[in-house]
């Protein structure tokens, strides 16, 4: 994967860049990694680019005699070469970094300690978050110089009511010396909004939401959409108050997952008061298409992105929230930029890595001449880079897990699957290092609105590690190739979805690849469900089933729905993507796991966290009931403190734990 040319594309590349990049492809060692390496917190947790381009700062920490140590370190953007200068910030771990202007920065950080009296889920923020630990933002001088503040430090009260201070919604890049920070009032059942001086840390209350606020959306500094959700989280209902207007509007309702993009998100500014531009898939359109939205008049306007076969996934936007570039997903990261002059400096990126690399940009100078990137790959769990386009450098900064040499990694190889009835798909099969032939783990992603793609993937690179093949498959239902694609798996759970995956599992299979009789399956969410379908439509070909948080019983995850009311977009959507259990109820029993429980053969595994809220927890005891109840052998875990997807480490070790001990004893 690694090129060591020290000229790419006209990109002249910088002598560090070439040093770290030869270290990366010396590898530090042939083993594959532990869990525990694999989840041992970054060490490089975040880069920023200050709004005039002139420095970049690097977060970090650091164990210093058993202590961990929160570390900011700054580069001079016009020689990167050059000795930087780190700042130690305190015993804390820290997690983002930002600039509130081109003299102070921003950096969160959370401790141990927790809110003395506050309740299990804290203020309105920890009921969405849960966050166990104390989160606050500090305020220092890039220089050294000036005093250091906690924002909302200058009122004790919030300070000891609040455990989750650190939610920023606007930088106001207007007014150097505030920023605009929502936190949840626990003297009324809402969020307030407020604007904090980052020089003093003083805050001053704008407004409060309403009852079920999540959020704002802010342009020129002026709050002009807001976020309020339901009671499950499951939708997100969006309010407008254009500029001139005093009150707040309904707009719309929009269905909300953990795991997949929303039917309208917004995702940029625009220079025109009041218009933004959405992310939306219309009536008769075939793919998600970035176009302009009026606040005024509730109506989309021309399109701004769009790509043949792709849907838009996210935008790159500046300081000031203004559209940069539309990003979307072939097998890597691709964007289309509003400046097509800027095409050529992304290949030249993309280039430097042999074009397997993921390169994402995720900061740029005001004037649009310098930009820090993330770069990611199978083998390459990321990395921050510096690009200046005028002296054409490309900087190698600090590699989040540097133990994680490439050497030490699986690859990950695209595979073209055709179906049984023609149709084409894309697949991916990571290849573990050692020598095979090795057991194979199918490994359907969630969903199943989601896809898979050619980038660095935990899971696949911990089952991996234990010398296992590891097979992810976009089959029809996944989302990315555009609304025809999607709409193929629409009430074909039990049937097309589960063949496109094993058809894609004969392909290996007649590769020769596998260690004959070693074969598992393991998803979670609606991978969860595939592998029990999988085990219930193929009882002789897996040796063993792994459902996380999965699906078992579609009539019962249909009623779990409807308690949101028939009327809702959440509920709308799964009885189109599902079935409808008023009509299609024979169908939906059918493709239920849990009623066919007599079917499988091989044993399994149910993992589900007591707090997840997208899949209930009785999903996995139902389908624990049932095998048992057909005399079949199944282990049922379920995980106190866990959500539907893991949101750090430790939640995905819990997660992980159980299932890499069950697979290793039933592959081995």
């Amino acid at each position: 994967m690694i090129s060591r040319r020290d000229v790419v594309g006209g990109v002249v590349l910088a002598p560090a860049l070439l040093s770290a990049r030869a270290s990366i492809a010396a590898g530090t060692a042939h083993s594959p990694p532990s869990l525990e390496e694999l989840l041992k917190p970054a060490t490089t947790r975040g880069a920023a680019l200050s709004p005039d381009g002139q420095q970049i700062a690097l977060l970090s920490e650091r164990e210093i005699d058993g202590k961990t140590y929160g570390m900011v370190t700054f580069v001079k953007a016009a020689d990167p070469t050059a000795t930087p200068r780190t700042l130690r910030v305190g015993t804390m771990k820290v997690q983002r970094i930002a600039w509130a202007n081109n003299e102070r920065l921003l950096i969160w950080a959370v401790t141990d300690a927790r809110v003395a009296g506050a309740p299990a889920v804290g203020s309105r923020m920890g009921a969405i978050y849960k966050a166990p630990k104390v989160r606050r933002v500090l305020a220092i001088n890039a220089d050294g110089s000036g005093k250091d503040v906690v924002l909302f430090g200058a009122s004790r009260i919030k300070l000891r009511e609040n455990f989750d201070l650190g939610y920023v919604v606007d930088m106001l890049p207007d007014d150097p010396r505030n920023v605009l920070m929502a936190i949840g009032e626990l003297t009324r059942p809402t969020l307030g909004l407020y604007k904090v001086d980052v020089y003093t840390g003083e805050p001053e209350l704008v407004e409060y939401g309403g009852t079920s606020t999540y959020g704002w959306w802010v342009q020129d500094g002026v709050p002009v959409l807001r976020y309020d959700y339901n009671s499950r989280g499951t939708v997100l209902s969006l309010h407008a108050r254009p500029p001139g207007a005093k009150d707040w509007t309904f707009v719309r309702k929009i269905r909300v997952s953990e795991l997949e993009t929303p039917d309208f998100e917004i995702l940029a500014g625009t220079d025109d008061p009041g218009v933004l531009l959405v992310a939306s898939r219309q009536d008769g359109e075939e793919t998600r298409i970035l176009r302009k939205f009026d606040l005024r008049t509730r109506a989309l306007g021309e399109a701004v992105s769009q790509r043949p076969g792709r849907d838009v996934e996210n935008a790159l936007v500046d300081e000031r929230g203004r559209f940069l570039a539309a990003r979307y997903t072939d097998d890597r990261v691709v964007y289309q930029f509003a400046d097509p002059k800027l095409n050529s400096h992304h290949k030249a990126m993309n280039a430097f890595f042999n074009n397997e690399a993921n390169v994402k940009l995720v900061d740029a100078s005001a004037d649009r001449e310098r930009f820090l990137a993330h770069v990611s790959g199978p083998r390459m769990p990321g990395s921050y880079f510096f690009y200046d386009k005028q002296a054409k450098r490309f900087d190698a900064l600090g590699d989040r897990q540097p133990w994680l040499s490439e050497a030490r990694l699986a690859p990950m190889a695209t595979l073209d699957v055709t179906a049984r009835d023609g149709v084409k798909l894309r697949a991916y099969l990571s290849t573990p290092i050692t020598p095979g032939p090795h057991p194979l783990v199918v490994f359907p992603h969630g969903g199943p609105e989601t896809r898979d793609s050619l980038s660095y993937d935990l899971f696949a690179q911990a089952f991996a590690a234990q010398g296992w093949l590891v097979l992810q498959v976009n089959f029809r239902g996944s989302s990315g190739y555009g609304r025809a694609f999607a709409d193929a798996g629409r009430r074909r759970w039990g049937d097309r979805m589960q063949e496109d995956v094993e058809d894609a599992v004969a392909q290996v299979l007649a590769s020769g690849k596998v260690s004959p009789g070693k074969v598992a399956i393991c998803g979670a969410s609606y991978g969860g469900y595939a592998a029990l379908m999988g085990a219930v439509r193929n009882p002789t070909l897996y040796k063993t089933v792994v459902s996380i948080a999965g699906v078992s019983d579609l009539p019962d995850i249909l009623a779990y729905e409807r308690e949101d009311g028939e009327d809702s977009p959440s509920y709308r959507y799964w009885v189109k993507t599902i079935g409808d259990p008023d009509t299609d109820k024979a169908a939906l029993e059918a493709a239920s796991p849990a009623r066919r429980a007599k079917a499988i053969a091989a044993p399994v595994l149910l993992v589900h966290g007591l707090l997840d809220g997208v899949v209930p927890a009785r999903q996995s005891r139902i389908m624990a009931k049932a095998l048992r109840d057909a005399g079949k052998t199944v282990e049922h875990v379920e995980v106190r403190d866990l959500p539907h997807a893991p949101r750090d480490e430790d939640e995905t070790r819990m997660m992980l734990d159980p299932v890499l001990a069950y697979l290793k004893t039933a592959l081995a």
